[in-house]
């Protein structure tokens, strides 16, 4: 197992070119990962790895054995010091290749529980949609009109490896309503304006929420395709809630009428 202890290596500054500059992640098409639990989630979810980078001087001697079935290069603590994004990190980093979110590869079942989410901007909201979405068992969640790439560091960390086993799909505002309309799923859109209580709604067919960004409503298209309009009744002086907080309360008020159901 090769060594790096010079930042003027070759792997290290194109490891951190890869962590620092969204570009270079898309035109490569592969993606960076920190920690044992994120590395597992992506072999677990078919990913295919390029490379293990562990630091020997932090990580758990019990996972020696990685070394002998991955490619692996150990790095010293003050190289790994300083790729890492974490507080106390365990040693572990990969590069794997990366997956294209095409709404077509979804698979739904028959009664499809989905979560839309236009524009978001901010990567700890992204990761906190997805997380939400994995423990509501969420069959997918689809981005329209993304504005931040999906395999942003923030967002990898913040989804606590979901993004790797969440079904996902992007595309334009259109594409993703052509694409619910052509699989007859029922839109329930968020807004604020000419709605009704979320919680009068029915959500025990197949159904996507469709939230959007803090800075921004929903466009138009949706407001004028929707089945139904919903708003979460707000008592104090504030009229909007943070994206994943939105999307968490309608989620599990659907998830309670379809389990009921």
């Amino acid at each position: 197992m090769k060594r790096i202890e010079s930042k003027n290596n070759d792997i290290f500054k194109n490891i951190k070119k890869l962590i620092l500059k969204p570009k270079n992640r898309k035109n490569s098409k592969i993606f960076f990962v920190e920690g044992l639990k994120e590395f597992m989630l992506c072999l677990e979810s078919n990913y295919n790895l390029i490379e293990l980078y562990v630091c020997s001087e932090i990580h758990n001697k019990k996972y020696d054995d990685l070394y002998v079935k991955y490619k692996t290069t150990n790095l010293s603590k003050k190289l790994y010091k300083e790729l890492s994004y974490k507080e106390k990190g365990d040693g572990f980093l990969a590069i794997f290749h990366s997956k294209e979110f095409n709404l077509d590869q979804l698979i739904l079942p028959k009664n499809p529980f989905i979560l839309v989410a236009e524009s978001p901007e901010k990567p700890g909201n992204i990761g906190a949609i997805l997380r939400t979405a994995d423990a509501a068992g969420i069959d997918a969640v689809i981005i329209a009109n993304p504005k931040t790439e999906m395999y942003n560091p923030n967002i990898i960390r913040s989804s606590l490896g979901s993004i790797f086993s969440s079904q996902i799909g992007i595309g334009k505002t259109k594409e993703v309503i052509e694409f619910l309309k052509r699989n007859k799923i029922k839109i329930i859109s968020t807004l604020i304006k000419n709605s009704v209580d979320y919680s009068s709604v029915k959500f025990t067919g197949p159904c996507a929420i469709i939230v959007g960004a803090e800075s921004s409503p929903l466009s138009d298209d949706w407001v004028n395709i929707s089945d139904e309009l919903i708003n979460i009744p707000m008592k104090g002086k504030m009229d909007s809630l943070n994206l994943s907080v939105t999307a968490a309360i309608v989620i599990f008020e659907a998830l309670k009428q379809r389990n009921a159901n």
